[in-house]
């Protein structure tokens, strides 16, 4: 079904890095908590949802039970769901969680004047990204089909640098492949993904960048070592305008005080 509404309304939620207990923590902070709070943030402040993009690490242990409760704590936002997988998932478990549910593994989603790609941007056993040969062509292929559209793509590794040492080891390790395919199109407005755990916003050869915070623990932006950020858990909207434009934003829980071990050198 193509939808028509004049402004198109994304939430995007990355890295909550669930357990299959709710006790589970990253760094020392119970991730369900931290989810639970982008929650009632997001129900709190959107009116209206199009559509959300959980753009990986959904489950920091892989597990069926992580994907399975956060397919359901999904639910009363009252939106389609599409998801795409991080380092840390577990491709096979997020295909047994979506029994019922096969349209939140689709890797596209249709409205009146946009088309969002979802890519996978995982290598089994890795931390770093890349986009498989089947990926890249599935992105022509998309656009292509689309090129009556504004094209927003996602996926959960940054295709360009971040600034920081340790971090730019492991995003996608053949951003150059990648921008060969957006070079054959011109209706790609925005690449947007998740992994590094903070915002970031800038346009780069006409196309916008962005990256968002976690649910959870965050990572100090220009790092030269892995260091974890006092800010707390966010989450991103967009509203996707007809001509093409894009308004965003961030939302963090400033206000709630979550355990966190800054002690530890790695995740």
């Amino acid at each position: 079904m193509i939808l028509t509404h004049q402004t198109l309304n994304i939430v995007q939620i990355t890295d909550p890095h669930l357990h299959a207990s709710q006790d589970g923590t990253l760094l020392g902070m119970n991730t369900q908590k931290g989810l639970d709070h982008i929650l009632e943030r997001i129900q709190a402040e959107q009116n209206h949802i199009d559509l959300v993009l959980a753009t990986g690490d959904i489950a920091q242990d892989g597990s069926v039970e992580a994907y399975r409760r956060f397919i359901q704590l999904m639910q009363p936002l009252n939106a389609p769901l599409r998801w795409t997988a991080g380092n840390h998932d577990k491709v096979d478990n997020m295909k047994t969680a979506l029994e019922g549910h096969e349209s939140v593994g689709r890797p596209y989603y249709e409205f009146e004047n946009w088309v969002v790609i979802l890519l996978d941007s995982t290598v089994p056993g890795k931390v770093y990204g890349r986009l498989a040969d089947d990926q890249l062509a599935l992105l022509d292929q998309l656009l292509t089909q689309h090129t009556d559209k504004h094209a927003l793509v996602t996926f959960h590794h940054h295709p360009c640098p971040m600034g920081s040492v340790w971090m730019d080891k492991i995003g996608i390790d053949n951003p150059d492949d990648l921008q060969a395919v957006l070079g054959r199109h011109n209706n790609v407005r925005c690449l947007l993904w998740g992994h590094v755990h903070q915002a970031s916003d800038r346009m780069i050869n006409n196309i916008r960048h962005l990256s968002t915070p976690s649910t959870c623990v965050q990572f100090t932006p220009k790092s030269d070592d892995f260091d974890v950020d006092t800010a707390g858990p966010g989450y991103r909207w967009l509203q996707l305008q007809p001509d093409g434009q894009i308004d965003t934003g961030l939302t963090r829980v400033e206000d709630v005080d979550f355990e966190i071990d800054f002690s530890i050198k790695g995740y």
